[in-house]
């Protein structure tokens, strides 16, 4: 009888404990939390759904150890990565926007240091620029013209003819895998077997949300699968709302992935050390929202024959004298 008491209490853990997320919607905070009972059905279709994330995940594992030698990459990604991110939040794109620019821009360079080719400024810039236009087209709804694309302090100014031989030169490079699996991906399928009501949901993906955006501009996270930075990252934000909840509770949520421990303790040392003093209350940086579910985003896969005369792109660029940000800025007042 107190054995069967016991794992009652451990069942309901932590759906009450992650009530102390705030939430301020009044009128949902008096909605109890309501523990989902799934049906075979569903567990076996979320369990198929997580079999293909892990299957997918794996096949744009990027190697941190071929890029880290170049240490001129990593100073260029840091600021092509901060540029995408300021982009983003000045048009208000989902995270998942400012991810999928982020790994087609890993990727792309990857492929470029493989076939040793140097990277002048410009170049990253545009290669930039380009990688945010089309997780833009992927994700949003609203895409500006490719010259408005160009803001936030640009060193750079491309001509739209100039980024669009580059976009063929991107989707062909990447051999048009466009929709890869992100760690928002795992975020989303863990909340939901959380069985979290509502406004816990939203709260608990802003901060995870919130500290994955502080982490992507670390070269370092490079070489961890999504599932990892997913796992590490609901851990960090559990440990900062209470630091019992994060060490009694990491089994539990590795548990619904199925990963060990060891393969995110790593990964979570690192993701404590760079993101240590985020300010969760703080709203400098705003996004748009995140989908419902990646089901709810469109699949984009393409099919393109690669060339390597493709490599040839006439670019036509001039150095910024004025930030477009302001012009625009301006226009929009």
């Amino acid at each position: 009888m107190s054995h069967h008491y016991q794992e009652q209490q451990e069942e309901q853990k932590i759906p009450f404990l992650l009530d102390s997320l705030y939430c301020e919607e009044d009128i949902l905070t008096e909605v109890s939390v309501e523990t989902e009972s799934f049906s075979s059905h569903d567990l076996l279709w979320e369990e198929e759904e997580l079999t293909s994330l892990f299957s997918k995940e794996t096949e744009y594992k990027i190697s941190y150890n071929v890029l880290e030698k170049n240490q001129s990459f990593i100073s260029a990604r840091r600021e092509s990565v901060e540029w995408i991110l300021k982009t983003t939040a000045y048009y208000s794109f989902s995270a998942q926007t400012a991810f999928l620019a982020v790994n087609y821009f890993d990727r792309f360079l990857l492929f470029s240091f493989n076939q040793s080719l140097n990277h002048k400024p410009w170049m990253n810039q545009l290669v930039a620029v380009t990688c945010l236009s089309l997780a833009a087209k992927v994700e949003e709804t609203d895409v500006p013209l490719l010259l408005d694309l160009q803001v936030e302090e640009s060193r750079f100014v491309f001509e739209s003819k100039t980024i669009q031989r580059m976009e063929m030169l991107v989707l062909s490079t990447l051999k048009w895998k466009m929709n890869p699996v992100t760690p928002f991906s795992f975020l989303d399928f863990i909340t939901r077997r959380l069985g979290l009501k509502y406004c816990l949901s939203l709260e608990f993906l802003r901060r995870c949300e919130k500290v994955l955006l502080y982490t992507i501009t670390d070269g370092r996270f490079i070489g961890y699968l999504p599932s990892a930075m997913a796992s590490a990252t609901m851990l960090h934000v559990l440990d900062r709302l209470k630091p019992c909840i994060g060490e009694k509770y990491q089994y539990q949520l590795l548990g619904i992935l199925g990963i060990v421990k060891d393969k995110v303790e790593e990964c979570y040392r690192l993701v404590q050390e760079v993101a240590c003093n985020i300010d969760f209350d703080s709203s400098k940086r705003k996004f748009g929202t995140l989908p419902g579910s990646p089901t709810g985003v469109m699949d984009v896969s393409f099919s393109s024959d690669y060339s390597n005369d493709s490599w040839s792109v006439a670019t036509s660029v001039t150095s910024s004298q004025e930030p477009l940000s302001k012009k625009i800025r301006g226009s929009r007042e």
